[in-house]
């Protein structure tokens, strides 16, 4: 596969390079899309190490669940802007964002919006265990998850409010 990428990758740099008597507004649209794939890589590495511990069973970084939810439901405005672009996505996609950063409130905001338009997407190609939110480790970080107005709807929705046994 990693070859198929670098062959369209060099498909695209040859495509690039024979345009010609193209307007400034088709090289704004080629930056616009080659910066969010540059985004899309940067984040990519981060999401991967966490689909492979949810595969192999591994001990998952569950501590910044809290950590990144409390600081992301903050009470600062760039705060509020992030938490609220989150918290459009599913439960599962939150809780692999959250597993995979050290700190969203600092990723680069391309990353940042990078992540929150494809982690629904990637979280449903990867083809993890299908009870992967369900675990144990998970459950009792998310049922410790502070309660707070701007936490409320995430906590109360299906797939994150499974009672812990």
């Amino acid at each position: 596969m990693s070859q198929e990428i670098h062959q369209k990758l060099d498909d695209i740099r040859q495509t690039i390079l024979k345009l010609s008597d193209v307007t400034d507004a088709v090289f704004d649209e080629l930056h616009t899309k080659i910066s969010k794939l540059l985004a899309l890589v940067e984040i990519q590495k981060s999401l991967n190490e966490i689909a492979r511990a949810i595969r192999e069973g591994n001990t998952l970084p569950v501590r910044r669940i809290n950590y990144n939810i409390k600081k992301l439901a903050g009470d600062d405005e760039a705060c509020h802007i992030r938490w609220s672009k989150m918290r459009k996505l599913n439960c599962p996609a939150i809780l692999f964002s959250t597993l995979a950063f050290h700190g969203l409130i600092s990723l680069p905001d391309k990353q940042y919006e990078c992540l929150v338009e494809n982690v629904q997407e990637y979280v449903e190609v990867q083809e993890l265990p299908c009870e992967w939110v369900a675990r144990d480790q998970i459950r009792k970080v998310v049922a410790s998850t502070p309660r707070r107005e701007s936490t409320q709807s995430f906590l109360r929705s299906e797939s994150c409010s499974t009672p812990i046994q």
